[in-house]
């Protein structure tokens, strides 16, 4: 997804709302994820989890934001991801490309009739944040790697055989793999997926060993 863009005529927009609840830096960057959302609505690269994401390095951000420093960018999308306001994954399909994909997380609204809809965000309930002791151990043992809520989700839909299986399978899956080549854990355990049943190939390892 190319968004160069020649910044010297650019104009930057934001949703009044959004600048008087959140702010006008979070404003501005809401309405550019949102914007680059709606473009991808319906493209099935760019739709994962039952979301549709954007992806874009802090790097390009700034090419479209000159006036903050690739610090800021960094701080304001923390602090957005922080708030709830967006959700950050990894979807490269390279595994050393490191580059962010965004989601909106509050109502997309589509900049052709201004009508809204919804993004589903997974909701913030008891039930949700209720602490999982098996699910907790998983989380620990695959090093935190993903998205926890998302996670969750996923693992409330396993069923108990499923679950221990998981966790019999993620201490081989993890030293046979480095945490940076890894999937995130939510889409490891995906039960559309099934990943933690994917025959691992020891040979590679057992050859390094050797050398």
């Amino acid at each position: 997804m190319s968004m160069s863009m020649n910044t010297t005529k650019e104009c930057h927009a934001f949703n009044v709302e959004e600048a008087i609840k959140y702010g006008v830096e979070k404003a501005i960057l809401l309405q550019h994820i949102r914007f680059w959302c709606n473009q991808n609505a319906g493209k099935e690269d760019s739709t994962h989890d039952g979301r549709v994401w954007m992806y874009q390095s802090v790097e390009d951000m700034h090419k479209h934001y000159p006036y903050w420093s690739t610090h800021k960018l960094h701080r304001l999308l923390k602090a957005m991801e922080d708030e709830g306001l967006i959700v950050s994954g990894n979807y490269n399909k390279i595994g050393y490309d490191r580059t962010k994909w965004y989601s909106m997380n509050i109502d997309i609204v589509n900049p052709q009739n201004g009508t809204r809809r919804s993004t589903r965000p997974i909701p913030d309930t008891k039930e949700d944040t209720k602490k999982d002791t098996l699910f907790e151990e998983c989380w620990k043992l695959y090093d935190r790697k993903g998205n926890k809520r998302i996670a969750l989700r996923y693992w409330k839909k396993l069923s108990n055989d499923d679950r221990l299986k998981i966790k019999e399978n993620i201490p081989t899956y993890v030293q046979l793999r480095e945490k940076q080549y890894r999937k995130d854990f939510q889409g490891w355990i995906n039960p559309t997926n099934r990943m933690w049943e994917d025959e691992i190939d020891f040979k590679p390892q057992e050859q390094r060993m050797k050398l």
